[in-house]
């Protein structure tokens, strides 16, 4: 079966979510003006049974058929821009490192 689209997840605890959003802004804003291939948008999910925690959710897509979604976001991963965006967001957390997940679509509606 070949995926057509990847989702990474990034789950963590912050006292600081309009900072947090903010920075989510910013990474949006960022990747309109990158190369960045694949990457079709993200969102931030505030817990509502767990105040603190939070997740965020950034897609990406296949563009070039010879390069995978999961291809992509892993070159997106290995940019330093995106590891500077990464340790801001690690200072915004409560102490604890973040879970970072990988995920094959294997279902989408529509």
């Amino acid at each position: 079966m070949k995926y057509m689209n990847f989702t990474q997840t990034i789950s963590f605890r912050t006292e600081h979510e309009h900072e947090m959003v903010e920075l989510a802004r910013e990474w949006d804003e960022m990747q309109a003006e990158a190369d960045v291939m694949g990457y079709i948008g993200s969102h931030v999910l505030r817990d509502r049974d767990d105040p603190g925690h939070y997740v965020i959710v950034a897609e990406f897509a296949v563009v070039d058929p010879n390069v995978s979604a999961v291809e992509e976001a892993m070159k997106n991963n290995d940019r330093p821009v995106t590891q500077e965006w990464a340790r801001r967001m690690r200072e915004m957390s409560d102490g604890t490192e973040p879970v970072w997940g990988n995920y094959d679509e294997i279902y989408r509606t529509g």
